[in-house]
């Protein structure tokens, strides 16, 4: 997608959005698109000795204005492994799980498999009735994941909880879906 026309009001830039008929400040266009990381954070223990431990966490990748501009973003960051780490507090490594890019209204936008160097996007549902049987399904690996935890099989419960994850990660908002769809099947530039 080309980058959108921009206007001046008073001196002030407004972006011709390309997903609806208005046109958008800047600043408010140019950070529309949230890119959000679920995953695994790596810390020391108190003693050396013990070595480390990981702990889930949820980073804030970056904004973008354009849906193509996060995936694009999003896929440099997990490939490169180039994440925001505190390392004076002694955050030593993320592993990436689920990557989400979230609208202003917290809407899904697009989400995606972020284990691998590639990330492998979710395909967004063709319609409300898919959306219903999705979420079925994604319910009941949660539930599933509960009963294992229950038994104390906590691996397999973060197993099943993160294929869940996933599986909702095709429940993007309608508004979006069709411009998902378009920027994880537009080729690479």
């Amino acid at each position: 997608m080309s980058e959108p026309k921009i206007h001046l009001f008073d001196g002030i830039p407004f972006v011709a959005s390309p997903y609806e008929r208005a046109l958008v400040r800047h600043d408010v266009f140019s950070s529309q698109f949230r890119i959000i990381c679920q995953g695994l954070l790596e810390l020391p223990e108190d003693d050396p000795a013990y070595g480390t431990w990981w702990t889930a966490v949820t980073l804030l990748l970056g904004e973008c204005g354009l849906i193509e501009d996060a995936v694009a973003l999003a896929q440099d960051l997990v490939s490169n492994h180039t994440f925001d780490l505190d390392r004076a507090s002694g955050e030593l490594d993320f592993a990436p799980q689920v990557i989400r890019i979230c609208d202003p209204h917290d809407r899904l936008v697009l989400a995606g498999d972020a284990r691998c160097s590639t990330i492998a996007w979710c395909a967004p549902v063709g319609s409300d009735e898919e959306a219903a049987t999705v979420a079925t399904q994604a319910r009941a690996l949660h539930d599933e994941g509960s009963i294992e935890q229950g038994w104390d099989n906590y691996e397999t419960a973060k197993s099943l909880w993160l294929q869940a994850d996933l599986l909702r990660g095709r429940l993007v908002d309608p508004l979006w879906r069709e411009h998902a769809r378009k920027a994880i099947t537009a080729p690479s530039t």
